[in-house]
Formats: structure tokens, C-alpha cells, sequence
């Protein structure tokens, strides 16, 4: 089996934090052509030959254990390392939310007919970004979180709280996302990880999420539904929340950013995606060799460098 590799904390929903040493580079299964990039079922398969098993075992963590985590694949290894994920945790999540748990035996067809928007899409991420290479995309059943998440072996995206509404309207835009930060990944090497220790500074994390917002809103045209609220309130209060932001933007705290619930009640969560995105927006669209703005993008490590060549400050100053 192969060596399971350190984990990589990025992701659409995911909490703050980092990996527990210096991570080793993605994956070297990768395919540069998008028609072959591969999108990985199995644990799903497996999740539902465990879950049919259940009604006729007793022992449920034993079932669980040895169906579905023993058989894992090296995507759910790094999702159960990553969000501590355990028989115990997934028995207590399907009791609570039994109905969302018997559907997913219908999810991997489901996620096999909308393959060429997905195939589409990394086309599309590949013309912004020609270097882009697509390691594998695991799909999985993880504790209800409704996780999407990058990882040294590919995107984990567990599945158990989508709806056939949500796989067609937002996954594609969740699969870029994720997608563009391996390519961060693999374009920075180790580096990638510093902002989750040393040089860790709200810019940064705001920077790196913000850059997989934008090229993937770019890429797809499809604004997911998680994002829409917090994208409108930026906007509407852009000038507001950058004068709060610069304050905090070299400090490590995420507070009301990023990760956790605004003490605002009138604050959507996560708006420092939102902000680092429109950062990214005013150095690429400044640029005029787009392709090369883009391996720059993808490269950053001075974050404080980034913002002050993007011109994003004197831009919202004179709107």
C-alpha cells in the first residue's frame, strides 16, 4: 500500500490548523490530461455494503471497521488522519441521520453521470493554468460534516450530506476549487505548508482561499450555494470590512474570518475567502500576461508582496 503522506489543510469547509510536519509533495499519480483524470468510488461502494450489513450484525463498529475502513483507499486514510474520523463517529452520525445515510447507494451513479462536467471543468481549469496537473478525486463517507478538502493524494469530498440538487448545481465548482489548491501545492512544494505554521498570518490563509475562489468561480461560472451569501455581503460592505481586516491580516487569529462564526450575527461565515478572492481579482485582471499572472498566483509565498502589487488597496480606495 502506498506510504500514506502527510495531510494538507485546504478546503471549501474546513477548519483551521495544519499538518503535524513538513509534508512530503502530491502524489506522483497524476494524469496532465483531464479526459483521464480519475474520479474514485470505491469507498462509497464500500460505505453501502456496510451499511446493508449493519441490520444483521450486532457488533456495528466491527462491521464498520472492517468494511469500510479497513478496505479504505488511500483517500479516505488521509480524510480519516485529517478529520479524525472513526468507527464510533460514523455509527453516532448515521443514527442521527439515518434517511441521509440509506440514499447514498444511489450516489455513485449519481456522480458518474455528471463525469463530463467534471472532465469539462479541469479542461477548463487547464486553459487558465496549462501546467495543471489532476491527481485522483475521491469520493467518500465521512461523520455529516460535508467536507471538501484537498489532500497530498487528491480532493476528498464526502458525500453522506449532498442532495442529487447540490452534486448537480455546486460539486463541479467544489472539485476546482480544490483542485487549484494542489496545484498551489504543487507549484510551491513544502513551502506550501508554512502559512500553517511559521509564516502563518490571516492574509495568507485569506490569499490561498481566496485564490481557489476565484479561478474557480472563473473556470466554472457557478458561484456554489455555500458561497453566494458571503460573496453579496462582501461586496455590499467591502470598504467596511477591509478597514477591520487590515488590522488583524498579520496575525494568526482567524477570528471572525475565516473557520468559526462571526461574532456579528449579520456577518456571513468565511468572508475572508471572499476578500483574498477579490485580492486575486485585482492582480490577475491588472496583469497583462494572464497565463504568467497565474504561475505567479499559484507561487505566492510573500503574501504582504502579493497584496501590495495587486493594487487592490488603492483600487477600493477610489471606488
Amino acid at each position: 500500500m502506498r506510504r500514506m503522506l502527510e495531510i494538507l489543510v485546504v478546503g471549501v469547509m474546513v477548519t483551521a490548523g495544519g499538518p503535524s510536519a513538513a509534508a512530503a509533495q502530491l502524489t506522483s499519480d497524476v494524469t496532465p490530461d483531464p479526459g483521464e483524470a480519475r474520479f474514485v468510488y470505491e469507498d462509497i461502494h464500500n460505505f453501502v455494503r456496510a451499511h446493508e450489513l449493519l441490520c444483521s450484525k450486532e457488533d456495528t463498529i466491527g462491521t464498520l471497521q472492517t468494511e469500510y475502513f479497513d478496505r479504505a483507499t488511500p483517500g479516505l486514510l488521509m480524510f480519516v488522519e485529517k478529520y479524525d474520523l472513526t468507527p464510533e463517529r460514523l455509527r453516532d452520525a448515521i443514527r442521527k441521520h439515518a434517511d441521509a445515510y440509506a440514499l447514498l447507494g444511489d450516489f455513485p451513479k449519481l456522480l458518474e453521470s455528471q463525469e463530463p462536467a467534471f472532465r469539462n471543468a479541469y479542461a477548463d481549469l487547464q486553459r487558465f493554468l496549462p501546467d495543471t496537473r489532476f491527481p485522483p478525486t475521491y469520493f467518500l463517507v465521512g461523520a455529516y460534516r460535508g467536507i471538501g478538502s484537498g489532500s497530498t493524494e487528491g480532493p476528498l469530498i464526502s458525500v453522506e450530506k449532498e442532495t442529487a440538487a447540490s452534486v448537480e448545481r455546486d460539486l463541479v465548482t467544489t472539485l476546482v476549487h480544490e483542485m487549484i489548491h494542489l496545484q498551489q501545492l504543487a507549484a510551491q512544494g513544502e513551502q506550501y505548508f508554512a502559512i500553517f505554521g511559521p509564516k502563518k498570518t490571516l492574509l495568507a490563509l485569506s490569499i490561498r482561499e481566496g485564490t481557489a475562489d476565484y479561478f474557480a468561480v472563473r473556470v466554472t461560472g457557478v458561484v456554489g450555494e455555500h458561497s453566494q451569501e458571503r460573496r453579496a455581503y462582501v461586496f455590499e460592505h467591502e470598504k467596511e470590512l477591509w478597514e477591520k481586516f487590515q488590522m488583524d491580516m498579520y496575525g494568526e487569529e482567524t477570528g471572525d474570518w475565516m473557520w468559526s462564526t462571526p461574532s456579528d450575527p449579520d456577518q456571513p461565515p468565511h468572508v475572508g475567502y471572499s476578500l483574498g478572492a477579490r485580492i486575486v481579482q485585482a492582480y490577475y485582471e491588472g496583469a497583462e500576461d494572464k497565463s504568467r499572472a497565474a504561475r505567479e498566483i499559484m507561487s505566492v509565498k510573500d503574501y504582504a508582496a502579493f497584496l501590495e502589487k495587486s493594487g487592490y488597496a488603492e483600487h477600493l480606495a477610489e471606488r
